[in-house]
């Protein structure tokens, strides 16, 4: 199977780095890589980029520029995590599609962060499962799934255990029209999954969950 994992900055680099979680990470990827699946992943800024992002604003940036300095941290954490891969981590982090598919093509397990401005990285690996053909994409978060409104927030809120594609579009949609809401998947790259139809999971990001991915056990939300 060929999976794309989206794993958010804050899963794999929290407030603290800890090397040892970084590590856990690159363990199971190399595991759900000896079970015979080619894998990409995809990461995000998490606080790095959130931090570097509010000093620029302070400084008077366009949002152009702070979409760079996020970019520049997903990269950092992105090598960072492909230093943990052993035999199949790469060096040089690509900075494009056709770059991930060559690092995939020799063996190895391509690591991304951004791209460039305007784009998440959920929408990077969206765009990433589309270019490669997989099979599957994992969107690894704080939570275990989609829920019809944030679950850190409100003790009411329920898991969805499965949506349709038009589903997916309108509840990013609806969760990105609310100030200060935040949807487990961005509209746009809710808008790829959909005019793709790349079957995704939501699940929390952990190690062990990652691995039960690998294994063929979602516990989380499937979208398909």
């Amino acid at each position: 199977m060929k999976i794309v994992f989206d794993l958010g900055g804050s899963v794999v680099m929290p407030s603290t780095p800890n090397p040892e979680k970084i590590k856990s990470f690159g363990e199971v990827f190399k595991k759900i890589k000896d079970m015979g699946h080619d894998i990409a992943i995809v990461v995000g800024g998490g606080k790095t980029a959130r931090d570097y992002i509010n000093l620029a604003r302070e400084l008077n940036s366009n949002e152009s520029i702070c979409d760079i300095l996020g970019i520049y941290a997903t990269r950092m954490n992105a090598l960072l995590l492909s230093l943990t891969l052993g035999e199949y981590g790469y060096k040089n982090i690509p900075s494009n599609f056709a770059e991930a598919e060559l690092i995939l093509n020799l063996g190895k397990i391509p690591v991304m962060g951004g791209t460039h401005p305007g784009h998440t990285t959920d929408a990077v690996a969206a765009g990433l499962a589309e270019y490669i053909d997989a099979d599957l994409l994992v969107v690894g978060t704080n939570v275990d799934g989609v829920y019809d409104k944030d679950p850190r927030k409100y003790k009411d809120a329920k898991k969805i255990e499965k949506l349709s594609f038009s589903e997916l579009v309108e509840l990013s949609i609806n969760a990105s029209l609310k100030a200060g809401s935040s949807s487990v998947i961005d509209p746009l790259a809710a808008k790829i999954i959909e005019r793709a139809k790349i079957k995704t999971v939501v699940i929390k990001g952990e190690p062990e969950e990652i691995l039960n991915v690998g294994k063929g056990k979602i516990n989380g939300t499937i979208i398909e």
